[in-house]
């Protein structure tokens, strides 16, 4: 099946000085194969497969780290690298990308852009950037990190989307982690130079960095470590640094945050304790103090902590909604002291990760629901006032997240012996493959003020999607300011000067991929119970022949 087909180069290049009003997702980058020039001996097939041998793959008896199929049509021959050991029904050899090659990255941003899609946090895996000179694994996975960082720093501009680094604390013994954070931020400065592409991501002035990871209670870290890291980006960086938590559920917690005298758990009436029933937040009371007195915006990490969308709705209700309070509470107390922290929801699709963790997790144990599920998560987020969103994550096949195009049916899988695998109908419904990047451009729409958000799943909007992105195009936007933070600063307009700069440093235009030839599309959109699937009317053809196309 194939999506629509639109021309990114009629859509405004995003405004790189503000995080504002953006829709964000998460880009992994880590998946390698074999003859991509990674370089990584022993981990060729880098998240796609846990076992590599030739032997043992043969026949499809290889085991797959995966759970969600790329959907491949979308790739020309040049992007396209065989998988040993599996192949479809047809007997055709089946393939996978790599983000090692440059055009695949492209691609990947080129469709952000038809989309509408703002950009991308960076993973920047800290356990990956020690730099010890002696050793050559060491240098091979730094040089592989860095490989991606420049395919993204290109894709980035030459489709006029935005990025910033985030670095992924996971797993990393916290001895060693303020060590490896300096030495990489200023390799990624000084040597990278990262902070002079002109779509490095801005707000306030100032270069977004985000720390993920710091705050859970099985990680340890302590809570001047993280602030001494804080403190490290921000008198290294020329103009300081925007710098995100991202870390456990949520925020309020038994500790009580005073300033100046004012008590905020009691101007506020919101719960005061950690959600502590799945033990992952840190109970430190230092924490807290240390999020809303030291960084600039929050992004609770809500993956896997709610599976549908009656427990996504409970969770908005209960959970963000205190959070949102408390974070406007704070910046009315603290007005013109410290500036302003944001907070950013992040969304999902749904989750499996039944391959990668060896059976641990269920397969599909986080079921889309044709993209309801998404929907309901945004409309939340938005409903509760947040007007920035991270979607998690735009390329995280191996854990059933990503948001970039799958396979839409069983019939296009290849064969597995051992390992299960998930395709766009396995909850009975029948979409193109760029259906949730279709839900991600419509979420950027409304957080842009072009469209209004709506309760109701926009299910009529998103089948004709590829239209009404024509017809946005070139419309004037609503300078609507977000809520909660009414008064905040941030988000001014670009000025002349950088406009000129930005103008000297950029292509006019982005620089559309070839189009790859797809199948026929499917034209409808239709559930069923039980999991089949349901009769095509003649209206549904009709409808959806002008929709993706």
């Amino acid at each position: 099946m194939s999506g629509m087909s639109i021309n990114p180069d009629i859509f405004e290049r995003v405004d790189p000085t503000t995080i504002q009003r953006k829709f964000l997702v998460g880009y992994q980058g880590w998946f390698t194969c074999r003859g991509d020039g990674a370089g990584l001996e022993g981990h060729e097939w880098s998240h796609w497969l846990r076992d590599c041998d030739e032997d043992v793959t043969a026949s499809g008896g290889g085991r797959l780290a995966t759970d969600l199929w790329p959907d491949m049509s979308r790739y020309p021959p040049s992007e396209m690298y065989p998988v040993p050991g599996f192949k479809h029904e047809s007997g055709d050899q089946a393939f996978l990308f790599s983000s090692c090659n440059s055009k695949t990255v492209q691609r990947h941003f080129n469709w952000m852009a038809s989309h509408g899609i703002d950009g991308v946090f960076l993973q920047r895996f800290v356990g990956q950037c020690q730099c010890d000179p002696s050793s050559s694994s060491h240098k091979a996975i730094l040089n592989w990190r860095d490989k991606v960082g420049d395919n993204v720093r290109l894709a980035a501009e030459a489709e006029g989307r935005v990025y910033s680094i985030m670095y992924d604390v996971s797993g990393v013994n916290p001895s060693h982690v303020r060590k490896i954070i300096e030495q990489d931020w200023l390799h990624l400065i000084r040597d990278k130079c990262v902070l002079d592409s002109p779509n490095y991501l801005h707000e306030r002035g100032k270069p977004v960095v985000c720390l993920w990871g710091f705050g859970f209670s099985k990680t340890q870290h302590a809570p001047d470590t993280v602030k001494a890291i804080v403190t490290f980006l921000r008198e290294s960086t020329p103009r300081g640094a925007y710098i995100i938590a991202g870390w456990s559920l949520h925020i309020t917690a038994q500790a009580v945050y005073v300033h100046s005298g004012v008590d905020l758990k009691s101007l506020l009436g919101v719960p005061t304790h950690w959600r502590t029933a799945d033990g992952d937040s840190d109970c430190n009371p230092e924490f807290l103090k240390l999020w809303l007195n030291h960084f600039d915006a929050i992004s609770p990490w809500t993956v896997g902590r709610y599976k549908n969308e009656e427990d996504a709705t409970r969770y908005a209700n209960d959970i963000m909604r205190a959070d949102i309070q408390l974070v406007t509470a704070r910046n009315q107390a603290r007005q013109g002291s410290l500036g302003y922290v944001d907070y950013i929801p992040v969304v999902l699709p749904g989750g499996s990760g039944y391959n990668m963790s060896r059976g641990k997790w269920a397969f599909n144990n986080i079921k889309r629901e044709g993209g309801r599920f998404l929907w309901r998560q945004i409309y939340n987020a938005t409903r509760n006032g947040a007007r920035i969103i991270y979607g998690a994550t735009w390329d995280e096949y191996d854990e059933g997240t990503a948001l970039m195009p799958a396979v839409e049916n069983k019939l296009l899988l290849p064969i597995s012996h051992h390992c299960p695998l998930l395709c766009l109908d396995e909850d009975g419904y029948r979409l193109p493959t760029d259906w949730y990047m279709r839900i991600c451009g419509l979420a950027a729409e409304c957080l842009r003020g072009e469209r209004e958000f709506q309760e109701e799943f926009p299910l009529q909007i998103l089948q004709n999607y590829g239209l009404s992105r024509v017809q946005l195009a070139g419309q004037s936007r609503n300078e609507l300011l977000p809520p909660p933070y009414c008064s905040s600063p941030s988000g001014s307009p670009p000025s002349v000067s950088h406009k000129i700069w930005l103008t000297s440093r950029q292509r006019p235009t982005s620089r559309p991929l070839p189009p790859i030839p797809a199948s026929s599309p499917i034209l409808s959109y239709s559930n069923t119970v039980g999991g089949s699937l349901a009769a095509t009317t003649a209206e549904a053809v009709k409808d959806s022949k002008s929709a993706f196309f």
